[in-house]
C-alpha cells in the first residue's frame, strides 16, 4: 500500500471517483425507489446496473489512488472486481432496456451464461496475462473493458432511439445521446492510451473526470425522464380506454333504461292495486336515479374528451342555453331568475365547458332551493376586473354545512339525500374548470343559501 500523503492530482481523482461514487448510489436508491413504486421489472435492473457502475468506480478509485502500480495480489483482486462490475454494468444497462422495450423477463439461463463468460474474461484479462509484458497487459485489462463498454453503450443507445414502440420524447433522445456519447468517448480514451502505449505520444484534452461527470449524469437523469414519459403514455393510453369503455357502457345501458322507464310508465297505468302501484313508483325511482348516473357519467367523459376552442362568449346567450336545458327540471318554474342582460358581459372561453358547468350549477341551486319561502330566486352576477372575469351563481336555498364545504367537489359524496342527485355535478364543475384554468369559490350558510362565484383569469 501506498502512503496517504496524496499528490495533488490523486487528491483531485480521489474527489472525482467519490462523486462518481456517490452519483450512481443516488441512482441506485431511485431507480430502487420507482422499481417498488412502479412494480416495472426494467427498473430494478436498471437499479442493479448503477451499483455496478458503483462498484466498478470505487474498485478503480481505489485501484487509481491508493494502490501501488505494482502485480500484487490486492491489486490483482480489485482490477479483477473492476473488470466484472464494468462488464456487469453494461450487461445490466442492455438487459434493462430489452425488459423496458419488449416488457418481459431476459430468459435467465442466457444471463447466466452471459454472466459466466464476463467473470471468465475478467479474471483472465487481469490475471491471466498480466505476466505478458505491459502492452498485452494494458490491451487485455483496459483495452477489453474500454472495447466492451464501448460496443455495449453504442448498442444500447441504438435500440434506445431505433425502437419504434415509444413517441421518441426528450428523455428518449436524450438517454439515446449520452448512451452513445459515453460509447464515443470511451472508443476516443482508449484510442489515446493505446497510440501512448505504443510509444505515439498523443495529448488528450485533461478535464479530470468532467466529461465522465457531465455523461453519466445525463444518462440517469434521462432513464428517469424516459421512465416518467413511458408512465405517462400508459396512463394517458389506460385512460382514453377507460374513457372509452365508460361512454360506450354509459350510453349501451341508456337504451334499456328507457325501455325499463317505458313500461314502468304503462304497469302504473295497467295495475289497480295500490300496493304494487306503489312498487312500481319505487322502481321508476331507482331507473331514473341510474339514468341520472349514466347522464352524469357520459357528461364527465364528454368533457374530458372535447377538445377546448376558445373565443368570445356572451353570457346572456350561456344563460339561455342553460335555461332551455334546466327549464323542466322539477321545481325549476317556481324559481325566479334574477339576471341584468348587458352587452358588455363578453369574455374568452370555451363554449362546451362553460356550458357544463352553467348547467351544473344552476341545475343543483333548483334542486336544492326551499321552495317553501316566499321568494325563491336564482341570481346570476357577471363582474370583470381586467382580465379576470368573475360569475356568480347565488341561490337562496337550503345551503350547505361548514363542515360538508370541503367535501363537496369529491366524485359522488352527496351533502343530502333528500333530493334526486349522484354526487357528480360539483366534480364535474371542477373538472370542467381545470381543464379551462379556471377555480370556483364557495361561500354558503346551511338555511339560507350559497353562492358559487367561478373565476376565470385571461378571459
Amino acid at each position: 500500500m501506498g502512503s496517504l500523503n496524496l499528490s495533488e492530482d490523486h487528491t483531485r481523482l480521489l474527489y472525482i471517483y467519490l462523486a462518481e461514487v456517490i452519483l450512481g448510489l443516488i441512482f441506485y436508491f431511485i431507480f430502487r425507489h420507482f422499481g417498488k413504486l412502479a412494480r416495472r421489472r426494467f427498473l430494478f435492473t436498471w437499479a442493479l446496473s448503477w451499483m455496478a457502475f458503483t462498484i466498478y468506480l470505487g474498485s478503480s478509485g481505489v485501484l487509481s489512488v491508493f494502490l501501488d502500480p505494482t502485480g500484487s495480489l490486492l491489486r490483482k483482486a480489485v482490477s479483477v472486481v473492476a473488470q466484472l462490475s464494468c462488464f456487469l454494468q453494461i450487461i445490466l444497462i442492455l438487459r434493462g432496456t430489452y425488459e423496458l422495450v419488449y416488457e418481459r423477463a431476459f430468459p435467465r439461463r442466457r444471463f447466466n451464461m452471459i454472466l459466466a463468460a464476463s467473470s471468465i474474461l475478467a479474471f483472465f484479462s487481469v490475471v491471466a496475462f498480466s505476466l505478458s509484458g505491459p502492452f498485452s497487459y494494458y490491451l487485455l485489462s483496459f483495452g477489453s473493458r474500454a472495447i466492451i463498454t464501448g460496443i455495449g453503450f453504442l448498442m444500447a443507445g441504438m435500440v434506445v432511439w431505433t425502437n419504434k414502440k415509444f413517441s421518441k420524447g426528450f428523455g428518449q433522445q436524450l438517454l439515446s445521446g449520452s448512451l452513445i456519447s459515453f460509447s464515443a468517448y470511451q472508443l476516443y480514451y482508449f484510442t489515446i492510451k493505446l497510440f501512448n502505449v505504443l510509444g505515439i505520444k498523443v495529448n488528450a484534452l485533461d478535464l479530470f473526470g468532467a466529461v465522465d461527470l457531465l455523461l453519466i449524469s445525463l444518462m440517469g437523469m434521462s432513464m428517469v425522464m424516459w421512465f416518467l414519459e413511458d408512465e405517462r403514455e400508459n396512463l394517458n393510453r389506460e385512460n382514453k380506454e377507460l374513457d372509452s369503455f365508460l361512454s360506450s357502457t354509459s350510453h349501451d345501458l341508456r337504451t334499456p333504461i328507457a325501455s325499463i322507464l317505458g313500461l314502468t310508465y304503462l304497469g302504473k297505468i295497467e295495475l289497480e292495486e295500490e300496493k304494487a302501484r306503489s312498487f312500481m313508483n319505487m322502481i321508476e325511482e331507482r331507473i331514473k336515479r341510474l339514468d341520472l348516473v349514466m347522464g352524469d357519467i357520459l357528461s364527465l367523459s364528454r368533457s374530458k374528451k372535447i377538445d377546448l376552442k376558445v373565443e368570445e362568449l356572451d353570457l346572456s346567450r350561456l344563460l339561455d342555453d342553460t335555461i332551455n336545458d334546466i327549464r323542466f327540471n322539477k321545481g325549476a318554474s317556481a324559481i325566479s331568475l334574477d339576471y341584468n342582460t348587458e352587452d358588455s358581459h363578453l369574455f374568452k372561453s370555451d363554449y362546451n365547458q362553460m356550458k357544463i358547468i352553467l348547467n351544473n350549477l344552476m341545475a343543483n341551486a333548483v334542486k336544492y332551493h326551499n321552495l317553501d319561502q316566499p321568494n325563491p330566486f336564482i341570481r346570476v352576477t357577471f363582474k370583470r376586473v381586467k382580465q379576470v372575469v368573475e360569475i356568480a351563481v347565488e341561490d337562496n336555498g337550503r345551503g350547505i354545512a361548514k363542515e360538508n364545504i370541503s367535501k363537496i367537489f369529491d366524485m359522488f359524496y352527496r351533502a343530502s339525500s333528500d333530493t334526486e342527485g349522484t354526487g357528480l355535478g360539483l366534480y364535474i364543475v371542477q373538472e370542467a374548470l381545470r381543464k379551462i384554468k379556471g377555480i370556483v369559490l364557495v361561500d354558503s350558510e346551511l338555511g339560507k343559501g350559497s353562492t358559487f362565484k367561478i373565476v376565470l383569469e385571461n378571459a
